[in-house]
């Protein structure tokens, strides 16, 4: 019986330790995150994408009259219209952190949102890979009290 759960626990620290290495791996790649959303009148829609320089965004509203704005993640303002119905916007990133975008609907029907942006994963996504990493060490250890000797 020991000689079993000795391999059961072996193979469950050994699957921690390899699902939370890869997991930890994947935190660091790009995201293509979907930007399509509604806004209701009288409403306003904040995206905040995390981007690195060369990142790409672009975003598309149509509807009611609206106003928009796009900054950097220095707030210097890289578009400002206010009172459109449609608008299109592409974005490279030239700078690394938060873009934002903020529309502001202003009339009486719907928004239609549509878009994406490339976005870092947040450096707080890699520490539960990490920690599911060090349960399985800690299993793979505790295994060992059931070897046979």
């Amino acid at each position: 019986m020991a000689g079993k759960t000795f391999y059961l626990m072996l193979a469950a620290g050994a699957a921690f330790i390899v699902i939370g290495v890869a997991s930890s791996v994947y935190s660091g790649v790009v995201v293509d995150v979907p930007l399509d959303n509604t806004v209701r009148p009288g409403l306003t829609d904040e995206l905040s994408p995390d981007m690195e320089v060369g990142n790409t965004a672009s975003l598309a509203v149509s509807g009611s009259t609206f106003d928009i704005e796009i900054t950097d993640p220095e707030g210097e303002v890289l578009g400002n219209q206010t009172g459109i119905s449609s608008f299109s916007y592409e974005l490279t990133a030239q700078k690394a952190g938060e873009y934002r975008f903020v529309i502001e609907n202003t009339g009486d029907e719907d928004l239609q949102i549509t878009g994406r942006a490339q976005t870092k994963g947040n450096p707080l996504g890699v520490l539960a890979p990490l920690l599911l990493a060090v349960t399985g060490i800690i299993v793979v250890g505790l295994s060992l009290r059931f070897r046979n000797r």
